[in-house]
C-alpha cells in the first residue's frame, strides 16, 4: 500500500502543477487583454472630443486669426471663402547664374463672390497678370522664395501688382497651390 499512497501523491502533485500552470497561463492572458485594451485607448482609438472640451470651445468664443503678410485678407473673415479663379500651373527660369532652376508654380485668386464684374475684368486681364507673375518670378533666386516668408512677400507682391492692375475690385487673397523646383 505504501507504492499506492506514492502514486496518489504523485498525481496529486501532477494535478496540481498542472493546476499551477493553467493558473498562470490565464493570468498572463488577462493582463495581456488588459495592456492591449490600455495600449489601444492611449495610443491607437480616434481622439474625439471630451464633453467638457466641447462645452468650453461653445463658451469661449474664437479669436480671429491674424491676417499673414500685411493685412492680405483684405476684411474677409476665415470663416467666409470669397471666389477663386486658378492660375494654370506656370513654369519659370529662375535667376540664377547658371541657368538651370526651374519653377513650376500653381496659384488661385480669391475675391469677392457677389462681385461678378471682377471676375470678368481678371479673365480678360489674364494675359497681363501671367505675364507680370512670370517677370517676377524670373527676377527671383531660388534663396529668396525657398522660404515660407519668402513665399508670403511673393505673395504679397502678387497681391499689390494684380490690384494695381483691376478697375472693379480687389483681390482679398493670393494661394500658392503648387510649388516645385527644379535645380
Amino acid at each position: 500500500m505504501p507504492e499506492d499512497n506514492e502514486n496518489t501523491e504523485q498525481q496529486v502533485v501532477k494535478k496540481s502543477s498542472k493546476l499551477k500552470f493553467i493558473i498562470i497561463g490565464l493570468i498572463a492572458i488577462l493582463l495581456l487583454v488588459v495592456i492591449l485594451a490600455v495600449v489601444y485607448m492611449l495610443v491607437l482609438a480616434p481622439k474625439g472630443e471630451t464633453d467638457e472640451q466641447a462645452a468650453a470651445q461653445q463658451q469661449v468664443p474664437a479669436a480671429p486669426a491674424p491676417a499673414m503678410g500685411g493685412g492680405m485678407d483684405m476684411g474677409v473673415s476665415n470663416a467666409e471663402m470669397g471666389q477663386i479663379y486658378p492660375i494654370p500651373t506656370l513654369n519659370v527660369n529662375l535667376a540664377d547664374p547658371t541657368g538651370i532652376t526651374y519653377l513650376a508654380i500653381t496659384l488661385a485668386l480669391e475675391f469677392d463672390p457677389k462681385n461678378s464684374d471682377l471676375y470678368k475684368e481678371v479673365e480678360t486681364k489674364m494675359p497681363r497678370i501671367t505675364d507680370m507673375i512670370i517677370t517676377i518670378l524670373s527676377s527671383k533666386a531660388y534663396e529668396e522664395i525657398s522660404t515660407s516668408q519668402g513665399k508670403v512677400n511673393l505673395k504679397n507682391e502678387f497681391l499689390r501688382r494684380i490690384n494695381a492692375m483691376l478697375a472693379k475690385g480687389r483681390l482679398y487673397n493670393v494661394y500658392i497651390t503648387g510649388f516645385t523646383v527644379q535645380r
